[in-house]
């Protein structure tokens, strides 16, 4: 994916103020950043005509069920940041709907969520899934700040 020249405090910003709001992880570096976004889903898929990412995660977060609770997992993924990383992959997904569907995409009617499965904690009941869902009100702003040549929007 091109960045545009992209002010990190600003990415960082709309994420703390859409994706768990108020809740603590670590700031991102400030700093200005452009070029070739690179990376790798580990998988695509559809379901019921919407689109979502899943990705696999290998951290071991403990050794008891209650390492792999709800608000554990939401834990974990902000320590690491993987919130960018599924609003990223999310904004990845949107941008190729956009491109494949035309004018028959919606992003409320074909994107779905962004989904980390803790391998881990595959075995405690409710203790392994955490998804982040998709919503206009930061997945266009994000849109926005990453930039991209002669783009535009379809809702």
């Amino acid at each position: 994916m091109p960045l545009q020249p992209l002010q990190t405090m600003a990415l960082d910003e709309l994420l703390r103020r859409h994706l768990w709001a108020g809740e603590p992880r670590p700031a991102l570096k400030p700093q200005t950043v452009e070029g070739l976004l690179m990376g790798f889903a580990d998988l695509v898929l559809e379901s019921a005509g919407r689109y979502q990412v899943l990705d696999y995660k290998s951290n071991r977060l403990g050794s008891s069920p209650s390492h792999y609770t709800p608000a554990a997992l939401q834990a974990a993924v902000l320590e690491h940041r993987y919130d960018l990383q599924a609003a990223l992959y999310l904004l990845a997904l949107h941008r190729l709907l956009q491109q494949r569907l035309g004018p028959r995409y919606h992003l409320d009617t074909h994107l779905g969520a962004a989904h980390f499965v803790f391998l881990r904690g595959i075995d405690q009941a409710g203790g392994h899934l955490i998804s982040v869902e998709p919503d206009a009100a930061w997945l266009l702003p994000l849109d926005e700040l990453l930039g991209r040549p002669g783009a535009s929007s379809h809702t």
